[in-house]
């Protein structure tokens, strides 16, 4: 199959996606996606991509996946011989186009993933890939901790089959502010690899950049600052930093620049797991206080009980987990320093004990 000359592609792009745009910064074409429309966000925000580089049309929305000329196909719901016809003034032997088909098996090539990474959401490729026993295992993970149902849940998740690092393991993609997928982090699903591997690892030779920034709303002033991408899942206006050391903030260069400049003017809540049961927590707690970082204390009631904010929602069957909660359980100062001190005094006597 030959390829579909750029000008061509572009052109069609702009003609037949809702508004369309250019991304100088990384040379990708987004539009609202003419496919699944995206719902109520239609024209709000820009799913669909088309990557020159991979010669690719992705939509992160509905996870529609394939070739210029196969997108230009289905949009415009025109016949090959209308295509081709159109197309000769650019390629002289436009018919060699729709020679070798692409074959039926859904894939996606799209480099920022693992390698050949399955859609969770796309029914296509579920369908496809139904009988699989590690399919089948990412999706009853992912329903069995809410991630399907949780309120500031990404768009997509997946899974591959076959990537070198990354094999049978649950990805959570880190969208950027462009929409685009900068990172990812991926986690163990099968028994056999939570006994074997790490648990979380994110992309090798990437930089980590802020989970869920995408989804940041400016209609609410605070944005909440979790360790880890899942438990974000569940409070909207939620990002995630992908780990923290107990010296307290250690952002990367890139993380650092969407703080201070998409983020600049949100109040900024850190999030971390229960302090009464994770020691880590209390110290890095205590370390972001005297930072002047604000920062969520567990109320006893659930810091005993839970360890993290995932824990909660499939505890108590829900799916968003309210700012109230959490403002009234966040403290800065003195005052902060003077709650963690009570769970000090609870830890060191259950120790003793």
């Amino acid at each position: 199959m030959i390829s579909l000359p750029d000008d061509f592609v572009i052109l069609k792009f702009y003609e037949l996606g809702f508004y369309p745009k250019y991304n100088k910064f990384n040379n990708v074409y987004q539009c609202s996606c003419p496919i699944c429309r995206e719902g109520k966000s239609l024209g709000k925000k820009r799913r669909c991509y088309y990557i020159p580089k991979n010669e690719n049309i992705f939509c992160h929305n509905c996870g529609w996946s394939g070739k210029p000329f196969k997108w230009i196909k289905e949009v415009s719901k025109c016949s090959d011989n209308d295509i081709i016809k159109e197309l000769k003034e650019y390629v002289p032997d436009a018919e060699d186009v729709i020679v070798n088909r692409e074959e039926n098996r859904p894939t996606i090539q799209v480099e920022t993933l693992p390698k050949d990474s399955i859609n969770l959401s796309d029914k296509f490729q579920l369908d496809y890939y139904n009988s699989n026993s590690v399919v089948t295992a990412v999706r009853y993970l992912i329903k069995e901790r809410r991630l399907d149902t949780a309120v500031n849940k990404p768009d997509n998740l997946y899974v591959s089959l076959v990537d070198n690092v990354h094999k049978n393991r649950l990805v959570v993609p880190f969208i950027n502010e462009a929409g685009v997928i900068e990172f990812y982090q991926t986690r163990t699903v099968l028994n056999r690899d939570n006994k074997t591997k790490p648990k979380y690892l994110g992309k090798v030779n990437a930089e980590k950049t802020l989970f869920n920034i995408d989804k940041v709303s400016s209609d609410h002033d605070k944005v909440y600052i979790f360790e880890g991408p899942i438990n974000a899942f569940f409070t909207k206006n939620s990002i995630a930093v992908a780990g923290i050391t107990e010296r307290g903030k250690s952002f990367t260069q890139r993380q650092e620049e969407q703080l201070n400049n998409t983020l600049k003017w949100y109040d900024k809540v850190w999030i971390l797991d229960s302090q009464w049961v994770d020691q880590a927590s209390l110290v890095k707690s205590e370390v972001l206080l005297k930072q002047n970082e604000k920062v969520f204390i567990w109320p006893e009631k659930f810091g005993k009980r839970f360890k993290d904010f995932n824990d909660i929602a499939i505890a108590c069957k829900i799916d968003e987990i309210s700012w109230d909660f959490i403002q009234k359980n966040t403290f800065e100062g003195l005052e902060g320093i003077v709650k963690l001190s009570e769970i000090k005094k609870y830890r060191n006597q259950t120790y003793l004990n």
